[in-house]
């Protein structure tokens, strides 16, 4: 035992060392942090997957704290972006997208990852198997090959007659299997697509100006961040042309769109929080099952369908979720 001046002239003199936490977090280790890799926007604080894990008895700055990076919309820029967040060392990583999933898992084998993966988690290498992913990777998927063929299903029952089909895809995307699903789809339909590549915004006048020279009868909007980003211009661009869309979230809706089919995101994202908790608590993520959704909700644009002089079938009517009217 020393007395606490000689302690002091020891440290001093540089004959005792105090020991050093590698961070902020693992000086105390009692405030886990979660760090969010956004493609776009870092989401605010009512966000839904944050509400979740207040829902849960997660207090910011208490039980918790919260990063987020983000890529400022550049799939170029999402493992660099990844990296940064690593370097943060949190507690556990929260992609809510594919694109983010794939470059958090290249970033880190490590840390946990919570994702949601709207391409198939296994084809594209991000889990090993669904009931028993492994690794440091687990979550939710809401992948299903029959969403592509329900969503062209649609568009010929408002337009039984139709024979061609516009697409907007982001070759970003390629590794994504729903450009070869559409394309599966539309030739068992008997429909000829014209696929047009949207890189930028500004390629979207010009995909739909390609789409009118080709006399197509409808658009289908593949699933990917910059399309999402640019639902209301792909919606006022569509009504432009007068031509009947189909697309993959409901917001897409909300902006004009015709139709949207697509698993419900909100409680894919709450769900999100669940596998946080759970990691958080101590669970291992190669040791929780990837959850896949069983319900879809299919959304109908009514003013649109008017707009477009078009009768929407009541076989699709009662089968909607809800009605844009």
């Amino acid at each position: 035992m020393i007395n606490r001046r000689t302690f002091v002239q020891a440290v001093a003199a540089g004959l005792l060392s105090l020991p050093r936490a590698s961070n902020a977090q693992s000086a105390g280790n009692l405030v886990p942090r979660i760090g969010l890799l956004a493609w776009g926007e870092c989401p605010p604080a009512d966000f839904g997957y944050y509400q979740a894990l207040r829902e849960l008895g997660y207090v910011e700055g208490r039980t918790m704290t919260n990063v987020c990076q983000s890529a400022a919309r550049r799939y170029e820029d999402l493992v660099a972006t990844a990296k940064r967040l690593v370097a943060l060392n949190p507690s556990v990583i929260v992609a809510l997208n594919h694109p983010t999933a794939k470059a958090a898992v290249e970033a880190t084998k490590r840390i946990p990852i919570v994702m949601i993966a709207s391409g198939d988690p296994v084809a594209s290498g991000l889990v090993s198997n669904l009931a028993r992913p492994g690794g440091n990777v687990t979550g939710l998927s809401y992948y299903a090959t029959e969403l592509s063929a329900k969503r062209l299903e649609m568009l010929k029952l408002v337009m039984p007659a139709i024979r061609n089909v516009g697409v907007l895809n982001n070759p970003a995307v390629s590794y994504l299997p729903f450009l070869a699903d559409t394309k599966a789809a539309a030739k068992a339909l008997q429909l000829e697509l014209y696929v047009a590549d949207v890189s930028e915004p500004e390629d979207l006048p010009r995909a739909f100006s390609t789409f009118a020279k080709r006399k197509v009868g409808g658009v289908v909007v593949l699933p990917d961040l910059l399309l999402s980003a640019e639902a209301e211009q792909v919606a006022r661009l569509a009504l432009a042309h007068r031509l009947p869309s189909v697309a993959w979230g409901r917001w897409f809706a909300t902006a004009g769109c015709l139709i949207t089919y697509s698993a419900e995101y909100p409680a894919i994202r709450r769900r999100a929080a669940v596998y946080t908790d759970r990691i958080l608590k101590g669970e291992r993520p190669g040791d929780l099952p990837i959850e896949q959704p069983t319900k879809f909700a299919l959304v109908v644009n009514l003013t649109t369908a008017k707009a477009l002089n078009l009768t929407v079938p009541q076989s699709l009517l009662l089968r909607t979720d809800d009605v844009i009217q």
